[in-house]
């Protein structure tokens, strides 16, 4: 499967990904995703990384100041399939470079730390706000809350074996959380123990799609886009229920490459919000996706500087990172960002 190379800037991301697609169409190529870079490291790795840091999980939960004054967004049982059986969706799987699950046909048990009609645990209640609520105030900054600083931490293409316990572990130690939207093929790839003690721990686990191939999701027409969209949004939340349980309902959809990369999805748009979702973008970044990216903390700490100056230092900031495998330096970089986002006065939350 041919590689996009990394998610490109703002600035540059419409031409990219035009050369890219274009190429697509030259090579005949059935997919063009962008690769996350993960390999399965196995079952075992990611035992021992949950496990290293039980403790730590249990002693340093992160515990922001409470911000939200909205109750905490869910879905009742039987609404957008709710504690339903887990089934195959009736589309044609989408490609994807993961081996295909297989729906158990039976409602999947939650996990004890999931909270029904969520994608989220009973920790992050407090400080969880509804995806369409934070799309509006980083699409429209005037509509964002004026008396709060809020710093929404993402991590896109997890969870992997390698730096998802990584990333935890960086916000246990800070008492910050993160909402990591999840490539969900890559949930066969890591242990049930992870998954517990991110939810335990106050983050939110949505959606950033099933295949992450950008030929199959983004070619063609905007019904066909809509079509492969909404199919993919399908699997990958039949996919997250059978990890997660029955009860599992994400309200942020994250589009591969951002929905700023990409024309004509009004009805994509309208298929996802059909099943409840909205597709979150972000307006800052570490910088890791770049083509140069930064080379050291201190540089991903710049970045990040750069990117919200350059949208007027909005009071709500989605920042885009990376929890894939080849991700490291954003891994060493984390504790520096977090540090700087308090020291500018945000708080910190999730989206569901």
């Amino acid at each position: 499967m041919a590689d996009l190379g990394p998610v490109p800037s703002r600035r540059n991301r419409g031409i990219r990904i035009t050369i890219s697609a274009l190429a697509c169409v030259a090579l005949g190529l059935t997919g063009c995703a962008r690769s996350s870079g993960t390999a399965s490291s196995g079952s075992s790795a990611a035992s021992v990384g949950a496990s290293a840091s039980s403790a730590t999980a249990s002693a340093t939960s992160p515990k922001p100041s409470p911000s939200s004054t909205t109750p905490a967004p869910f879905a009742a049982v039987g609404k957008y399939g709710v504690g339903d059986a887990v089934t195959h969706p009736t589309c044609p799987v989408p490609p994807s470079q993961h081996r295909t699950f297989k729906a158990p046909g039976k409602v999947v048990p939650d996990l004890p730390e999931l909270s029904r009609g969520t994608d989220h645990g009973a920790a992050a209640d407090k400080w969880v706000y509804p995806a369409s609520s934070v799309q509006k105030w980083v699409t429209t900054p005037t509509t964002a809350p004026k008396n709060k600083k809020i710093a929404f931490i993402t991590f896109d293409d997890g969870p992997t074996a390698s730096m998802t316990p990584r990333e935890l572990t960086n916000l246990e130690q800070a008492r910050v959380p993160a909402t990591f939207f999840m490539i969900t093929p890559q949930l066969q790839d890591v242990q049930t123990s992870l998954l517990r003690r991110s939810l335990r721990d106050g983050n939110a686990l949505a959606i950033h799609s099933y295949s992450h191939d950008y030929h199959y999701l983004f070619h063609g027409s905007a019904s066909d886009k809509a079509t492969h969209v909404s199919c993919d949004d399908d699997w990958a939340v039949a996919q997250a229920r059978d990890v997660l349980g029955a009860g599992y309902y994400a309200s942020g959809f994250r589009y591969p490459g951002g929905h700023m990369s990409w024309h004509n999805l009004r009805p994509a748009d309208a298929a996802l919000g059909r099943r409840g979702a909205s597709w979150i973008d972000w307006n800052a970044e570490s910088g890791d996706a770049e083509a140069n990216p930064p080379r050291t903390p201190s540089g991903m700490v710049a970045y990040l500087k750069k990117t919200m100056a350059e949208e007027g230092n909005p009071r709500v900031l989605v920042i885009l990172n990376h929890d894939a495998a080849d991700k490291r330096l954003t891994a060493e970089s984390m504790p520096s960002l977090i540090r700087y986002l308090k020291a500018q006065g945000y708080s910190f939350g999730v989206m569901n």
